[in-house]
């Protein structure tokens, strides 16, 4: 189980848009969800940088991501070592250095909110990410930045923010930060296979 802090936030953390960050008239939450939760099925190629206060390099790594509306989420790492995470019906699947762990949101609360942070995004359910999250949207239909800032304290020691980025109901980057002055910016290239 200790390895999976360190992968989850891999799933999701640089900064969030400077200055004030402005919605365009008439896009709200609400319209940005139903666009995201139209997508049944994507698929994507992902690069990751990750810097760390205590490392004077970033940590690169690349992969592949799948999502299968509402609950299934893969993120297949390969490289600079192969990991598989799969999220399918509330439980992780973790596999990392040939060995795999399989666990329930339910038995690990504090992680819940970092998997549903990314999850529900994609599924378009904007009442599950207010559970866990203030949000703040920016931009418009063709740019957007969702900003996610956790409510609860046990989620916030592992995570200050996450932003998601994305175009129409694309996601095209995934950034956030952890407590610890940690920093990870995933750049998403999205294919779209299936829409309602």
């Amino acid at each position: 189980m200790r390895l999976v802090p360190l992968l989850l936030c891999g799933l999701v953390q640089l900064y969030p848009l400077a200055g004030v960050a402005h919605t365009a008239p008439g896009f709200t939450l609400a319209k940005l969800m139903a666009g995201l939760a139209g997508v049944r099925a994507a698929s994507a190629s992902f690069t990751e940088t990750k810097s760390l206060p205590l490392l004077t390099t970033n940590l690169q790594s690349s992969g592949l991501l799948d999502y299968r509306a509402p609950d299934y989420v893969r993120k297949t790492t390969t490289s600079p070592a192969p990991q598989d995470f799969v999220l399918q019906d509330g439980t992780v699947t973790l596999t990392l250095n040939g060995q795999t762990q399989r666990f329930s949101l339910d038995q690990a609360p504090q992680l819940a909110g970092l998997v549903e942070g990314v999850r529900a995004t994609l599924a378009g359910e904007l009442a599950t990410l207010r559970r866990y999250y203030d949000l703040s949207l920016s931009g418009g239909p063709s740019h957007w930045q969702l900003l996610l800032r956790p409510r609860a304290r046990d989620l916030a020691a592992m995570m200050a923010w996450m932003s998601i980025t994305g175009d129409g109901d694309r996601i095209t980057e995934i950034d956030s930060a952890d407590a610890k002055g940690g920093v990870t910016r995933m750049q998403v290239r999205e294919t779209i296979l299936r829409t309602r």
